[in-house]
């Protein structure tokens, strides 16, 4: 595996990535549990919400495992955590723009999670960590 030595100001964007992450990944929980406690009310609660939340919360999870091994300074797992989360964050705001799909509660919540994402990918492409792996 392919590793660099993290230290310094990539230490700090590592810390802010972890931070965005959590936050991404607990407010894709509470999402998920939302729509549970809705569940019986068909006009908050559709298959769009479940499939959506469920591919929300895997990203979550996806993204802040990379972030993991990327803290350990692997280089694949730095190039892999930059194309998901841009993919990811396309993909929040495609769905969350498109009319009709998803109820408001999820929608402000998909807003909120692309804010997030846009503060993940800002850190890593950011010249902090773009220093400790160049070359990736």
């Amino acid at each position: 595996m392919e590793t660099v030595r993290i230290g310094g100001n990539a230490v700090a964007a590592l810390r802010t990535l972890k931070v965005l992450l959590g936050a991404f990944l607990a407010l894709s929980v509470l999402n998920l549990l939302t729509a549970y406690l809705l569940r019986d009310d068909a006009g908050e609660v559709n298959d769009a919400v479940w499939i959506r939340g469920t591919f929300v919360l895997a990203s979550a999870v996806t993204l802040l495992m990379i972030t993991l091994r990327v803290a350990r300074g692997s280089r694949p797992a730095y190039r892999r955590a930059r194309i998901i989360s841009v993919v990811v964050l396309v993909a929040i705001a495609v769905v969350a723009s498109w009319p009709g799909l998803l109820p408001v509660w999820m929608r402000v919540e998909q807003v909120v999670c692309g804010l997030l994402l846009l503060g993940v990918v800002a850190v890593l492409f950011g010249p902090r960590l773009r220093a400790a792996f160049a070359g990736a």
